[in-house]
């Protein structure tokens, strides 16, 4: 028998207990699912059964591929691990979710890509983080958030029939390093809750969000929603609108990006809502809308960025609105747009700047439009506009039709 007796031995001896306490609440397990590894769990949905719901709780996968549907519900502090591109859990139910998140706290699962079945459910579940990993080819949505705060970095999501990612209520964040691509639908909705899109700067350490290349919006948020981007976020050459934000929504856009080549409008501000915009480029959007004289956008005019539907929207500076198909900013039907100057809104296929039906536009600083096919500003006399026009090299206004 071991006797603590002096001071030094007794601290030793209390942290020796506190460590081997903390292993003994501490449940670990090691899943491989080709079966190779001794002892390990073959499936990780069998390992997941053998832990009590309140953790920690991890378990590391080995090198495999896994067929199963893993459900996780009532866990709290769970950790599921796999050095990155070693492991797939393929759904083995077409028309089942390949993993859902129900009612779980504190639940990170890094390194693991997913294929098939209905895509990742998470529902009513708080801190959930995923990352370093993908989801494929779902037969639904991507990846769907119901009433939940989740957090996803360095994931790939593509290819899915219906949206990539589709959330309601709750937070949810893109926290770089996120591709969310080809997929049927939407890129990325949220409909009464907080989008936020926490790009990087661009590097191999510290990539950007792209969000590119899928059926209808790059990025929706709606219903009284707040949509907060930041850092580097790409939205490219999706089908309809780039960035959409209705029904008295709010979108905070800041410190970079680029908003290009989408068939739609660039930005869309609609239905009574607001938006501050302040560094980033605007350019190449719109082809649709030059085709076919207004499919896809709310109004049927712009090219760049259109505020809307009694909404309003702020441009702080260093807004690039370059090159697009139709018209660079349209502000129309009782809208408002307030300029501190130093954008440009140049070489547009249409006007730089249109602004009819009763809306308002304040030049507080001098921004640039010049190169536009039409005018580098438009406007009829429902309008009013108010400050500095003079770096706009001239305006055209004419009488309401």
């Amino acid at each position: 028998m071991n006797v603590c007796l002096s001071r030094p031995r007794f601290v030793v001896c209390l942290v020796m207990l506190m460590l081997s306490s903390s292993l003994v609440f501490a449940n670990s397990a090691t899943v491989d699912c080709s079966g190779a590894t001794p002892g390990a769990f073959t499936t990780i949905q069998a390992a997941l059964n053998s832990f009590p719901k309140a953790g920690p709780n991890d378990i590391s996968v080995l090198p495999s591929t896994c067929s199963e549907h893993l459900l996780i519900v009532g866990f709290n502090d769970l950790q599921i691990f796999a050095n990155p591109g070693t492991v797939t859990v393929i759904g083995n139910v077409p028309t089942g979710r390949v993993m859902n998140i129900t009612n779980s706290v504190n639940v990170f699962i890094d390194g693991v890509n997913f294929n098939a079945g209905h895509g990742i459910l998470i529902h009513n579940s708080s801190d959930i983080l995923i990352g370093d990993g993908s989801m494929t080819t779902s037969g639904g949505l991507g990846m769907q958030s119901l009433n939940s705060v989740v957090d996803i970095f360095n994931f790939t999501i593509q290819n899915s029939v219906r949206s990539g990612i589709a959330a309601q209520g709750g937070t949810f964040s893109l926290d770089g390093g996120v591709t969310v691509s080809n997929n049927n639908r939407f890129g990325v909705s949220m409909l009464n809750g907080h989008l936020v899109l926490a790009g990087g700067d661009g590097t191999a350490a510290n990539p950007d969000n792209v969000i590119s290349n899928n059926g209808f919006f790059g990025v929706s948020a709606a219903n009284s929603s707040e949509l907060d981007a930041f850092g580097g976020n790409d939205i490219t050459n999706n089908g309809y609108m780039g960035v959409r934000v209705a029904n008295t929504s709010t979108l905070e856009w800041s410190s970079g990006g680029t908003i290009t080549g989408n068939q739609g409008v660039g930005i869309s501000v609609a239905g009574t809502s607001h938006a501050d915009i302040d560094t980033v480029t605007i350019s190449g959007n719109g082809a649709s809308v030059a085709a076919s004289g207004g499919l896809q956008t709310v109004f049927g005019a712009a090219g760049g960025i259109e505020i809307v539907e009694n909404s309003d929207g702020v441009l702080n500076g260093a807004v690039v609105a370059t090159n697009n198909h139709s018209t660079g900013i349209l502000v129309s039907e009782s809208s408002l747009l307030s300029s501190l100057g130093g954008d440009t809104v140049n070489n547009n296929t249409g006007d730089g700047f249109l602004v009819q039906d009763l809306a308002v536009v304040h030049f507080f600083g001098a921004d640039t439009a010049a190169g536009n096919t039409v005018a580098p500003l438009d406007c009829d006399t429902s309008t009013v506009l108010i400050g500095d026009k003079a770096g706009l090299g001239g305006t055209r206004c004419r009488l309401k039709p």
